[in-house]
């Protein structure tokens, strides 16, 4: 029998039960769908990360309070504002933003919402991709006098003033009243740790000091961009700049991200793992479905067996007609699980505002596809095999 004498009667057994062959595939379908899901996020968060590391070209160091001298009685030495000058001249440093925000209750023209607040340099926007849609940004000027304005995010700003408009309008914000001088979108740079790509409301950092009493003078952290032309290690010097004494540089620690970037790879490969685990478990269950659907339909067309058999047939042609039909069923399976795949893949990201990163596999694709029909072929040679053996006497008594 030829390939597509096979392929037509394959097609016109799985149309004339159309109900039990879309049934026998579901399982098929959603384990396929979820792996193709699966591979998206994955390769979405890997996209990411890398993007985060190359956005500027540059690399990120986070300096932090070396909270171990308290245990031997010195007192945890915070980052001041001059310490973060020395850092911001030196010459292999990009840019130095202290890591500073504060929680607190902002209330607009229509609702009170509860912000955090980052204190920014003018700078930050820049570095960050953070645009001003509307309005302008912070300038040098402002810092100086400490100037009592503040950005909004554009969707914080229509939840507090509606569709009047945020722009020239007063926001009260902890025990300070701001004047809303611009509009800004979410962050582009992707993924960060503690920048503030989060962050609703931001203020100059000066202002923020004067009006947070207990941050003058001093703050937590800071973050550092390095030049991307600069090889080789700065941490000695910024340890040095931010103490202000090489005798106290011990007074300080520096995080590198991309340690933190390695440890969210190897847990973002182990969930990866496991979720595949749970498609692959589906794609079983998919594929003993198919084999109970082939071995009922080989018991009910087992007088039909019997008669092609009488009139010519051989073993082969039947077992090539059985492993046809479970093949075209598996393929269209796959490629329903692919469908659904790409079509969850996209309407995630319009569901959560973009919050799920996630590009598609092109080749995690094919892998599923070509998956799924060997699943079913694996399911479906013990039916095929199984019609293929029957005798024409018995089947043709076969009631």
């Amino acid at each position: 029998m030829r390939l597509n004498e096979s392929m037509r009667i394959a097609r016109a057994n799985l149309l004339a039960n159309k109900t039990r062959s879309f049934l026998s595939v579901m399982g098929l379908v959603i384990g396929i769908a979820a792996a193709t899901v699966v591979a998206a996020i994955a390769n979405g968060v890997r996209l990411s990360v890398l993007e985060s590391l190359s956005s500027m070209g540059t690399q990120v160091l986070y300096l932090f309070p070396n909270f171990e001298t308290a245990r031997g009685g010195e007192r945890v030495q915070q980052l001041t504002h001059e310490g973060l000058v020395r850092l911001a001249e030196l010459p292999f440093v990009e840019a130095a933003f202290p890591q500073m925000s504060y929680s607190g209750a902002a209330r607009g023209a229509l609702n009170e919402l509860r912000l955090d607040a980052m204190g920014i340099y003018p700078r930050y926007l820049e570095v960050y991709r953070i645009p001003v849609v509307e309005g302008r940004g912070f300038n040098d000027r402002d810092l100086e006098v400490k100037a009592r304005i503040c950005l909004l995010e554009v969707q914080t700003a229509q939840k507090l003033y509606g569709a009047a408009g945020a722009l020239g309008k007063m926001l009260r914000f902890g025990r300070t009243s701001y004047e809303v001088v611009g509009l800004v979108k979410r962050s582009s740079v992707p993924l960060g740790f503690g920048n503030g790509v989060e962050t609703s409301l931001y203020i100059p950092l000066p202002t923020l000091f004067r009006q947070e009493a207990s941050m003058i003078g001093s703050m937590g952290s800071a973050e550092i961009w390095i030049k991307k032309d600069y090889k080789g290690d700065p941490k000695e010097d910024i340890l040095v700049a931010a103490a202000g004494n090489p005798q106290r540089k011990a007074l300080f620690m520096i995080q590198d991200p991309k340690a933190l970037i390695e440890e969210m790879q190897k847990t973002s490969g182990r969930l990866q793992r496991t979720m595949l685990m749970l498609a692959g478990i589906s794609l079983l269950v998919g594929g003993i479905g198919i084999m109970n659907v082939m071995l009922i339909s080989v018991a009910e067309r087992t007088r039909e067996i019997g008669l092609r058999k009488a009139i010519g047939a051989s073993s082969r042609d039947i077992l090539l007609q059985f492993l046809v039909e479970v093949l075209l069923l598996s393929g269209l399976g796959g490629a329903g699980g692919v469908g659904a795949g790409v079509l969850a893949v996209w309407l995630t990201p319009q569901l959560s505002s973009g919050d799920v990163p996630m590009a598609i596999v092109p080749s995690a694709i094919f892998v599923a596809l070509a998956f799924s029909v060997v699943v079913g072929g694996i399911f479906g040679l013990y039916p095929a095999f199984s019609a293929s053996r029957l005798s024409p006497l018995e089947a043709l008594r076969h009631e």
